[in-house]
């Protein structure tokens, strides 16, 4: 194959939004991926409202807003205690999808804006010489190959072996989640406009939580999110804790007490951050899964990759112009990143370690949300600050 300006290994949001970018900037950009698409991800399918101006920039918003199971309008959160506390925003927030569904509709806007793909195609390595990486070796069709390149964009998510191999991964327990998704039909008591996100256990504390995403009627993507400590100390396999929710709490047993499976549960391991690290080296950038993108308290990442996909185009293609992809030069990219996403990261890694440090302070939180005005026309994120602000003085 011809030489790349810039290959991007991954097609998922962050690796789409990368290439998409990079074609607009004149770049000859090639996309690949060991998938066949489209592909399922297992994830709680939801897209934050930060990610349409990227959606609406890259052409797909009216086509990824009808393609939307639900359009959400609220957030529905309980306690060890079991008391239900909501959020309601005064317009929609999020659209919830199947993985399966948005990532195609992300990648196909990547390849209308100008991106080559290739699918099937498994990265094995990197090509690294003197210093620099220079491209990828491959199999593609049953053969070994290799594809040189000016630059890479490394973006095929959190079990990526190339940000591995040029020192880009977190292996802290605490920032290290496991999380487990199914989705169920049967579901009861849902309010279809709200995302669930339940902590009935101390296991669950600072971070971790049931979750349960309508998805019309009573079916629902249900999942679990928990530390690789915490998972480790439970003594459960990730596929347990749907059991032992609906056999041991009040919320669990209205939710799976008469639901039935559909298709099989999927689980996978997920990097976070409390601050976006250094994920440049000379001729590469890591971004979303791959650089530990995903923030430490929720573990939402579909924006922060779709984000961060961006800020690296833009970094890499003028890099790339100027014939300078040395760390020095792709370092730009960590400080425009930091600015736009680190402040979200701060807030949220504050929310995990004095709002849901431990039951009896969550519970607290909870209740304060519950006693003020308005309630429950009262936005998440703005009561957290409020709250650390004022309550806790922070």
């Amino acid at each position: 194959m011809n030489k790349r300006e810039v290959i991007v290994i991954g097609s998922g949001p962050s690796g789409s939004s990368a290439a998409f970018y990079l074609a607009q900037a004149g770049i000859d950009v090639l996309l690949v991926d060991k998938e066949s698409w489209p592909r399922d991800k297992a994830c709680g399918d939801a897209q934050i409202f930060t990610v349409f101006p990227i959606y609406k920039e890259m052409g797909i918003f009216e086509e990824a807003a009808a393609a939307a199971v639900n359009h959400m309008t609220g957030f529905t959160f309980s306690g060890v205690d079991e008391v239900i506390t909501s959020y309601m925003a005064p317009e929609e927030f999020a659209f919830c999808t199947p993985r399966r569904i948005i990532d195609d509709i992300v990648r196909r806007g990547a390849l209308r804006g100008g991106a080559d793909f290739l699918e099937n195609f498994e990265v094995v390595d990197l090509i690294i010489e003197r210093g620099y990486v220079k491209g990828v070796r491959a199999v593609y069709e049953g053969k070994r190959l290799e594809v040189r390149a000016d630059a890479v964009i490394i973006a095929n998510g959190s079990h990526s072996m190339q940000a591995r191999q040029v020192g880009i991964f977190n292996e802290d327990p605490d920032l290290a989640w496991y999380g487990a998704r199914a989705y169920f039909d049967g579901v009861k008591g849902m309010d279809f406009r709200c995302i669930e996100e339940h902590l009935p256990h101390e296991m669950f504390y600072p971070a971790g939580y049931m979750w349960v995403f309508p998805e019309g009627g009573e079916v629902a993507n249900v999942g679990v999110f928990i530390t690789e400590r915490a998972l480790i100390k439970s003594g459960m396999r990730l596929e347990d804790f749907f059991w032992w929710w609906r056999d041991n709490t009040k919320i669990g047993k209205e939710r799976l007490g008469e639901a039935k499976v559909l298709g099989e549960i999927k689980g996978w391991k997920l990097p976070s951050c409390r601050q976006l690290g250094n994920n440049c080296v000379n001729g590469a950038i890591a971004v979303g899964d791959a650089g530990n993108g995903i923030e430490c308290f929720t573990g939402e990442g579909f924006n922060e990759g779709m984000q961060s996909g961006k800020i690296a185009a833009e970094v890499m293609a003028e890099a790339v112009k100027k014939h300078d992809v040395s760390v020095e030069a792709l370092s730009v990219y960590n400080k425009l990143a930091g600015e736009k996403l680190n402040p979200y990261y701060g807030m949220m890694s504050a929310v995990r370690d004095n709002i849901a440090s431990e039951p009896a302070a969550y519970s607290k939180f909870l209740a304060y949300s519950r006693a003020l005005p308005g309630y429950p026309n009262v936005e998440i994120i703005n009561t957290w600050i409020k709250y650390m602000k004022e309550e806790l003085k922070l």
